[in-house]
């Protein structure tokens, strides 16, 4: 194998001018460079000097381990561009869970393995890449999926959208198999004395808890937990805290992604909270974190968060714009982080987006779509029925230009107390694209 000191001498023999040193010192007997992960590098050219490979990542103990399923989490490398995993029913690695020998996950340092057996030890291990190579294996986790029915899990997760007199608890659960009914309790000690509305959870998955509380008091800390129970018992998530905003003050923002992402026009939005006082919100945006423009000022009032959009046009194609959500009141100014999209190239195949079915009846109901035509003539039309096959479509419509435009299509003949699937499809001369699966369920007699 050729070392590294071997190519700082072929770099000196290229200062000094001797060539034939450079080609000769090049490659090695067996004609390239037998490192770690590097195909045959070949000749060595002036000015280049091996990559650094990654160092092994660090694989963490595994989450969210429910009967049939785990999160792998791992560490991440500095000069890594993705990660491959390894997971095995025993620790040599012998065999592997079919889908997870080398997977290649991408840039990501967690990936959700499915598809297991319950009550089964699993073996895992993580590699990392860049352009350079692969590294060695990561150490190797143990993880034991949960039996297929028992106690629920439950998470209490942080505590989001935190106004003055409001917030939202959030959670996770995973039913473990039985019907289980999940709640949060909260207050303003670890006796809590509140509890929100039961949701009822089936399922051997994780699945994210949601409530929004109100009627708190201004500027004071309170407790919260997740709360599930089901046949085989009751599980408390973590005690979790959070302090509510005080009566008035500046505002808070937060720039989510854009949307409608089109070649000269987008949707940007965010959200603020006015703090209790008349408040100025919009967007600065340009191709630069220097901005430029600005959307037309919107007025906010109240104590809680609202949702900010604005559409803007006359984009260029193809570029890269940075945007962010500004708003001032008597108490100050605030800027939300920096975010960015890129549009549409002039002309492509059609953005399709499936959306909720509407006026479903016993026998008929209307769905629903968006379609971006991308500077060519479209055709668009819905795919229905009892399974994923489909085997029904609805009539053809036309559509141009370069905007997101609704589509709607009502159908009839359906089957009382059935459940459908149906998505959007867009066909021009660029390409054919499906929107996402939907189902509905028609209404009794």
């Amino acid at each position: 194998m050729k070392t590294f000191s071997k190519y700082l001498f072929v770099l000196a023999g290229a200062l000094l001018g001797v060539c034939s040193i450079c080609t000769a010192q090049a490659t090695d007997d067996q004609g390239g460079y037998d490192g770690v992960g590097v195909s045959d590098v070949g000749a060595f050219e002036f000015g280049e000097l091996p990559a650094t490979i990654p160092s092994p990542p660090i694989a963490h103990p595994a989450t969210y381990i429910a009967s049939n399923s785990f999160t792998a989490t791992w560490s991440s490398v500095s000069g890594a561009t993705g990660y491959r995993l390894d997971v095995s029913p025993n620790n040599s690695f012998s065999t592997y869970v079919a889908g997870y020998h080398d997977l290649n996950v991408g840039n990501t340092t967690s990936r959700s393995v499915t598809g297991l057996n319950a009550s089964t030890t699993y073996y895992y291990r993580v590699r990392a890449y860049n352009a350079s190579g692969t590294s060695g294996n990561s150490n190797v986790v143990s993880v034991t999926t949960l039996s297929p029915t028992g106690p629920p899990v439950a998470i209490t997760n942080p505590a989001t959208l935190i106004a003055s007199f409001s917030a939202t608890l959030n959670g996770s659960v995973d039913p473990h198999g039985l019907t289980t009914t999940v709640y949060f309790q909260y207050g303003t000690t670890i006796s809590y004395g509140h509890t929100t509305l039961s949701q009822i959870k089936t399922g051997n998955t994780y699945q994210s808890i949601s409530t929004n509380v109100s009627g708190l008091t201004a500027n004071t800390t309170y407790h919260f937990r997740l709360v599930a129970t089901n046949s085989a018992g009751t599980r408390y998530g973590v005690d979790r805290t959070f302090t509510t905003l005080t009566a008035t003050g500046p505002p808070v923002v937060t720039t989510n992604p854009a949307s409608l992402i089109a070649s000269f026009s987008a949707t940007l939005n965010g959200s603020v909270d006015p703090h209790g006082l008349p408040t100025t919100v919009y967007f600065q945006y340009g191709t630069t974190t220097s901005y430029g423009l600005t959307t037309a000022p919107q007025s906010k009032t109240g104590n809680t968060y609202q949702n900010v959009t604005a559409n803007i046009s006359g984009l260029t194609a193809s570029t890269t714009y940075h945007f962010r959500i500004v708003a001032t009141n008597n108490a100050g100014t605030r800027y939300g982080s920096d975010r960015t999209f890129t549009t549409l190239s002039a002309t492509g195949p059609p953005v399709v987006i499936s959306n909720p079915a509407t006026n479903i009846a016993t026998n008929t109901a209307t769905l629903n779509g968006t379609v971006n035509p991308h500077g060519l003539t479209t055709t668009v039309y819905f795919q229905y029925g009892t399974t994923t096959s489909y085997g029904h479509t609805s009539a053809s419509q036309s559509k141009t230009g370069n905007v997101y435009q609704n589509v709607s299509a009502n159908i009839s003949g359906l089957t009382a107390l059935t459940t459908y699937h149906f998505r959007i499809v867009g066909t021009n001369n660029n390409g054919t694209t499906y929107g996402s699966d939907r189902t509905f369920t028609t209404q009794p007699y």
